[in-house]
């Protein structure tokens, strides 16, 4: 009796060891996961389109940049004569095209020693330069010209620019976003087209930037001053392009 249990103890332990030897040695057989599954079909039937839409539009208000700069034997002096030919320009600002306060903002103000340099004597104190840069925001577009010379004539010696942009940013963002859906859908349902299915329903959006594209204008004073003499200073506003992007993952049946 205890041969025949010894030979049915090994016989047992036989069949245990080949089958840990059968299965790799891991001790169980791991099932194929349906998630697994599940997910690689899923994935492969999605695509993603990337798509831009765009819009031109006219602006609505021109932000205009310039300087008063004075000069002075010291910096009271180049001050004073700052806040004399200023007081000319606000006038032009106030009375003549009456702006509202909150549409001029100073952007810089500053006194500084102005040098000049021999080679006998090296660096010389020449005097003081006071400059005062303002933007100002306007929206009669097309008296942009005449503000300029009228500004260069009371003192505004400095024109560093004009910008025209556009006070419905928003509303005008989210036409270039319907533009950009509109592009995605169409590129989508031709490549599902290609691959022989039929297009889903939109699984993901992820908004890009919405980048407006301002018209630039820049008028030197010494343009505006060669310009003068024969017909007003003359600036075009131009378009605004607005665009959007998106990129949107889609269902394929």
């Amino acid at each position: 009796m205890i041969g025949k249990g010894w030979k049915v103890t090994a016989l047992a332990l036989a069949v245990v060891l080949a089958s840990w030897i059968g299965f790799g040695g891991q001790g169980e057989v791991k099932p194929v996961s349906a998630e697994t599954t599940t997910s690689a079909a899923s994935a492969a039937s999605t695509i993603t389109v990337g798509a831009e839409g765009s819009i031109k539009v006219e602006p609505d208000i021109a932000y205009v940049k310039f300087s008063v700069e004075t000069r002075g034997a010291n910096a009271k002096a180049a001050q004073q004569a700052n806040a004399d030919a200023f007081a000319a320009v606000e006038k032009v600002l106030y009375t003549t095209y009456g702006l509202a306060k909150q549409d001029v903002q100073t952007t810089g103000f500053d006194v500084q020693p102005e040098y000049n340099y021999t080679e006998k004597e090296g660096q010389v104190l020449k005097g003081y330069v006071a400059n005062h840069s303002v933007q100002v925001s306007y929206r009669k577009l097309t008296e942009i010209g005449k503000l300029l010379d009228d500004l260069s004539a009371a003192g505004a010696n400095r024109m560093n620019g004009v910008r025209f942009s556009t006070e419905k940013q928003d509303q005008y963002e989210l036409e270039a976003l319907k533009q950009a859906m509109t592009n995605a859908d169409a590129k989508a349902a031709v490549l599902a087209t290609s691959a022989k299915k039929q297009l889903g329903e939109v699984l993901n959006i992820v908004q890009g930037d919405v980048s407006p594209i301002p018209v630039i204008q820049t008028e030197s004073l010494q343009m505006a001053k060669a310009m003068s003499d024969a017909a007003s200073t003359s600036i075009q506003s131009g378009q605004i392009e607005i665009s959007a992007s998106v990129t949107v993952q889609y269902a394929m049946k």
